[in-house]
Protein backbone atom coordinates (compact mmCIF):
# COMPACT_ATOMS: atom_id res chain seq x y z
CA UNK A 1 0.00 0.00 0.00
CA UNK A 2 1.30 3.75 -0.77
CA UNK A 3 1.30 6.04 1.91
CA UNK A 4 -0.87 9.66 0.75
CA UNK A 5 1.09 12.86 -0.10
CA UNK A 6 0.39 13.91 3.78
CA UNK A 7 0.97 10.81 5.48
CA UNK A 8 4.54 10.46 3.97
CA UNK A 9 5.42 14.47 4.82
CA UNK A 10 4.44 13.69 8.60
CA UNK A 11 6.53 10.50 8.13
CA UNK A 12 9.35 12.10 7.10
CA UNK A 13 9.03 15.51 8.39
CA UNK A 14 9.63 13.01 11.64
CA UNK A 15 12.44 11.36 10.41
CA UNK A 16 14.04 14.45 9.94
CA UNK A 17 13.73 15.67 13.43
CA UNK A 18 15.41 13.07 15.17
CA UNK A 19 12.48 10.81 15.28
CA UNK A 20 10.21 12.64 16.86
CA UNK A 21 6.93 11.58 18.06
CA UNK A 22 3.23 11.53 16.92
CA UNK A 23 2.73 12.81 20.37
CA UNK A 24 5.67 15.62 20.11
CA UNK A 25 4.19 16.47 16.56
CA UNK A 26 0.46 16.50 17.60
CA UNK A 27 1.58 19.34 20.54
CA UNK A 28 2.83 21.20 17.79
CA UNK A 29 0.28 21.00 15.18
CA UNK A 30 -2.83 21.69 18.22
CA UNK A 31 -4.15 18.04 17.17
CA UNK A 32 -5.20 15.02 19.09
CA UNK A 33 -2.49 12.61 18.93
CA UNK A 34 -5.08 10.61 17.78
CA UNK A 35 -6.37 12.43 14.76
CA UNK A 36 -2.85 12.98 13.95
CA UNK A 37 -2.23 9.39 13.88
CA UNK A 38 -5.58 8.67 12.15
CA UNK A 39 -4.24 11.05 9.21
CA UNK A 40 -0.50 9.27 9.34
CA UNK A 41 -2.08 5.50 9.40
CA UNK A 42 -4.26 6.52 6.57
CA UNK A 43 -6.78 5.30 7.98
CA UNK A 44 -8.80 9.09 8.42
CA UNK A 45 -8.70 11.67 5.57
CA UNK A 46 -7.53 15.26 6.92
CA UNK A 47 -10.01 18.00 6.71
CA UNK A 48 -8.45 20.52 3.73
CA UNK A 49 -8.33 23.19 7.01
CA UNK A 50 -6.08 20.44 8.73
CA UNK A 51 -3.74 19.24 5.62
CA UNK A 52 -3.36 23.30 5.02
CA UNK A 53 -1.81 24.00 8.71
CA UNK A 54 -0.09 20.84 8.57
CA UNK A 55 1.52 21.48 5.44
CA UNK A 56 2.14 25.21 6.42
CA UNK A 57 3.96 23.89 9.59
CA UNK A 58 6.15 21.67 7.72
CA UNK A 59 6.87 24.83 5.14
CA UNK A 60 7.65 27.47 8.35
CA UNK A 61 9.19 24.70 10.47
CA UNK A 62 12.25 22.77 8.46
Amino acid sequence: MAFSKIAKEIIDYEKKHNGMTDTQLAFNLHLSVERLHGIKSMQKLPTNEEKTMIEQFFINNN
